[in-house]
């Protein structure tokens, strides 16, 4: 298929209702949906192990999933898991055997210092793209200035203040 037949098959349909726009196109399967973007688990693990030292990937799960369950964020106990033995193998984390209760054993995780480093960098980076992303809605209301945003809309339905820059 050429290029220009790709593009053709692409190609959305915006019908103008009002100060809104719809489009014909499949949102649950499209990009834009969000659904293959990362939710930038390595940050969010290393940040809650430097808080949480000697944590254990259930009990890490649970805070993950407490930070996350107001945003339809699902957790993958096996993603998780394999995140945090990628980390350890990085030299980001370090593990051992927790014996001392009862039941199987469980790996609690300790932040390294070169994972304390990686954490300062996702930091930084996460800093500079978040303000990347609020100049792009800027712009977007400029372009669409009576189309309310869906995460506006959806941040104010859950009782969610817009974060405010340190």
């Amino acid at each position: 298929m050429s290029l220009t037949e790709s593009i053709n098959n692409i190609l959305c349909i915006i019908d103008e209702i009002g100060d809104y726009y719809t489009m014909s196109i499949d949102f649950q399967s499209c990009p834009c949906s969000g659904k293959n973007m990362s939710y930038f688990s390595a940050p969010w693990i290393l940040l809650i192990i430097s808080k949480h030292e000697s944590i254990h990937g259930y009990e890490l799960k649970k805070v993950l999933k407490r930070s996350m369950e107001d945003l339809g964020i699902p957790m993958n106990i096996t993603g998780l898991y394999r995140h945090l033995k990628f980390l350890e193998n990085r030299g980001m984390l370090a593990s051992e055997w927790d014996t001392s209760t009862t039941g199987p054993a469980k790996h609690r995780y300790f932040l390294t210092e070169s994972g304390r480093e990686c954490l300062m960098r996702w930091m930084q980076t996460l800093y500079i793209q978040m303000e990347v992303i609020s100049r792009f809605f800027q712009k977007a209301k400029e372009v669409f200035p009576s189309f309310p945003l869906i995460a506006e809309i959806e941040l104010k339905s859950a009782g969610i203040q817009k974060a405010r820059r340190p």
